[in-house]
C-alpha cells in the first residue's frame, strides 16, 4: 500500500516548491510513502552471509512489499535499514513491519502488533502461501489455528516462541516497554497494590517471568492472558515505589537468626522505597567506594555465612557498644598483635573453661619479670620435704619428680628425738610441734578435688580447686600464618535458557 500526504502550508507555491518569502525556494513538496512488508531475513551480526565487513548493515531486514512484491522471488526482494537508532528492536521472521522510502533507500519501523501476541507477531506461514491467500490482514485471520501453529514456522535461526510468557496487565496510565522473553519496565502507581486508589508513582524492573504465573495468576488461560510482576517470583526486579505496600518476602524469614538484632524491626515494606531482589545480587565498584548509609539502622542476614574479606583494615566504631553473639564459636586470628583495651572494665568470662595460651603470660604487667608465678604443687612438695627434714624421715623425691599416687603419713625418725643439743644432752622435740607438723605435713599431701585425675600435693589449703597454671606453658598448637590466595576464577554463570520448556525455566 503506497500514500502521500501533501503538505499544508499557506505560503506561496512556486513550481512545484513550497516559498516562503517572496519567490525564493526554501523547501521541495516530498510525498511520504509507507509500505506493508513482512520480513523475509534479518542481518543480526557478522554470521549472516550478507553481513558487509565494516558491519554497515546491521539490523538491516529482507522485507516483501504488499501489492508490490507478491509474486517475487524471495532473493530479489529489497532490504530496508532501521528508520531509529536508539531503539533497537530487530524484527522476527514473519513479523509484518512498516517501511519508508528515505532518500531512495527503505527504512522500516518497528514491528506491528497485528497479533497481540507478547513474544512474536510473525503472520505464520504467510511467506509461503502468497499465492493462495488475500493480503488483507485482518485479526481474525492472524488468530487462526494455522497461524498460531509454531512448529511449521522459523522466526529466525534459533529464536523458539515460549508460550508461557504473557503480557503485563495495564492500569490507567502506565507505561509499558516490554520484551520477548518475559522482561518488562513498567512506569506506573500504587494502584497495581489491590485495593489502593492512589496514584504514587513507581517504577518496575523485571526479568524473567516467575514460575507457573500463567497458571496460577494469569487473567485467562489464552496467550492473551495478562499477569502481574510477582517480586517473589521473577527471577530477577527491582521496585521502585513512592508510596505503596510491597508483598515481599524476604529469603531468610524462615531463618532462626531473622530480625534477631533488629531494634526496629520491619512489619511492612511500605513507602518509599527501593528492593532489589534475585539469586545473585553484585555490588562492585572499580575505583571508589561502595558506601551503605541509614537513618535507622543497616541490617545484614544469611542462612549461611556472612563474611568480610580485605587486604588492609577492618574497622569498627561504635559511639556506644559493639556486641559479638555466637550460638557455638568465636574465633580470632591474627598474625602479630591482638589487643583488648578497655577504659573501665574488662571481662573475660567462660562457662565451663578460659585458657590463656602464651610463651610469657604477664598479669599486671605488660613485660616486668621480676616476680613469677608461684605453683601450688611444686610449692606444698618443698613444704612438705621441709617438714621430713625437721622430723629426721627419709626425704621425698627430688622437687620435679612425679610423686606417687598415695603419699604415707610422716613417722618421726631420729632426728625427732635429737633435735637439739643441751648440757643435758640432746633434746627431744616438743611432741606439740611434732602433732602440728604432722597435721601439716597431712594437708599437704592432698589431692586437688578439681583435677581430672587428682594429684597428691595438689590439694593444700592455699591452693585452687578450679584455677590452674604451670610452671612452665605448654607446647603451643601450631599457629598457622593468614596466608590469603587470590580467588580462582570459575565459569559458573549459565549461557542459553531454554525457554521451550512447558515446565519452568531451565537452564542448558
Amino acid at each position: 500500500m503506497a500514500g502521500g500526504n501533501r503538505i499544508v502550508n499557506k505560503n506561496k507555491k512556486v513550481n512545484g516548491l513550497l516559498a516562503v518569502q517572496g519567490d525564493t525556494e526554501s523547501a521541495r513538496y516530498i510525498p511520504e510513502s509507507f509500505y506493508e512488508g513482512i520480513v523475509v531475513d534479518v542481518i543480526l551480526d557478522h554470521t549472516h552471509p550478507f553481513y558487509s565487513p565494516d558491519g554497515y548493515n546491521v539490523g538491516t531486514i529482507r522485507v516483501r512489499l504488499f501489492s508490490v512484491d507478491n509474486a517475487r522471488n524471495s532473493k530479489l526482494l529489497d532490504w530496508a535499514y532501521p528508520v531509529d537508532a536508539t531503539i533497537q528492536e530487530m524484527p522476527l521472521l514473519g513479523e509484518l513491519v512498516l517501511i519508508q522510502k528515505i532518500l531512495g533507500s527503505y527504512f522500516y519501523n518497528r514491528k506491528v502488533y497485528v497479533a497481540h501476541r507478547i513474544q512474536e507477531n510473525g503472520m505464520l506461514n504467510l511467506e509461503k502461501s502468497l499465492d493462495r491467500r488475500t493480503f488483507q490482514l485482518r485479526r481474525k485471520v492472524a488468530a487462526t489455528s494455522e497461524e498460531l501453529e509454531l512448529n511449521g514456522h522459523k522466526f529466525g535461526e534459533y529464536f523458539k516462541p515460549d508460550n508461557r510468557v504473557r503480557p503485563l496487565k495495564h492500569f490507567e496510565g502506565d507505561v509499558l516497554v516490554q520484551g520477548r522473553m518475559g522482561h518488562s519496565i513498567r512506569f506506573g502507581s500504587s494502584q497495581m497494590q489491590p485495593g489502593n486508589k492512589g496514584l504514587a508513582p513507581n517504577i518496575i524492573l523485571r526479568t524473567g517471568q516467575g514460575k507457573n504465573i500463567e497458571k496460577d495468576e494469569c487473567t485467562t488461560d489464552e496467550i492473551f492472558g495478562l499477569v502481574l510482576e510477582d517480586i517473589n517470583k521473577d527471577a530477577s526486579s527491582i521496585w521502585m515505589t513512592s508510596d505503596q505496600v510491597v508483598p515481599f518476602e524476604p529469603s531468610t524469614i524462615d531463618a532462626g537468626s531473622f530480625f534477631r538484632s533488629l531494634s526496629n524491626t520491619v512489619q511492612k515494606y511500605d513507602g518509599s522505597q527501593m528492593i532489589l531482589n534475585s539469586d545473585r545480587l553484585v555490588l562492585n565498584s572499580k575505583k571508589s567506594h561502595v558506601m551503605l548509609m541509614a537513618n535507622d539502622e543497616v541490617y545484614i542476614n544469611s542462612f549461611n555465612n556472612t563474611s568480610i574479606d580485605t587486604d588492609k583494615s577492618i574497622i569498627l566504631t561504635a559511639n556506644i557498644d559493639i556486641l559479638l553473639f555466637a550460638s557455638r564459636n568465636v574465633d580470632i586470628f591474627t598474625d602479630v598483635d591482638f589487643t583488648l583495651t578497655a577504659g573501665r572494665d574488662l571481662a573475660i568470662l567462660g562457662e565451663k573453661k578460659t585458657s590463656i595460651y602464651g610463651k610469657k603470660i604477664f598479669i599486671g604487667t605488660s613485660e616486668n619479670d621480676e616476680e613469677p608465678m608461684v605453683g601450688g604443687t611444686s610449692l606444698s612438695k618443698f613444704l612438705a620435704r621441709l617438714i621430713l627434714a625437721f622430723m629426721g624421715n627419709p626425704p621425698l623425691p627430688p622437687q620435679t619428680a612425679q610423686a606417687a599416687t598415695v603419699v604415707p603419713a610422716p613417722v618421726p625418725g631420729v632426728a625427732t628425738f635429737q633435735h637439739v643439743m643441751t648440757a643435758m644432752g640432746p633434746g627431744v622435740l616438743n611432741p606439740f610441734t611434732v602433732a602440728q607438723l604432722v597435721a601439716l605435713y597431712t594437708e599437704l599431701i592432698l589431692p586437688n578435688p578439681g583435677q581430672t585425675v587428682p594429684i597428691p600435693f595438689s590439694g593444700a589449703p592455699f591452693n585452687s580447686s578450679d584455677n590452674f597454671v604451670r610452671l612452665s606453658n605448654d607446647v603451643l598448637f601450631p599457629i598457622e600464618k593468614n596466608n590469603f590466595e587470590a580467588g580462582k576464577s570459575m565459569t559458573t554463570e549459565v549461557n542459553k535458557w531454554l525457554l521451550s520448556d512447558k515446565s519452568s525455566y531451565k537452564v542448558k
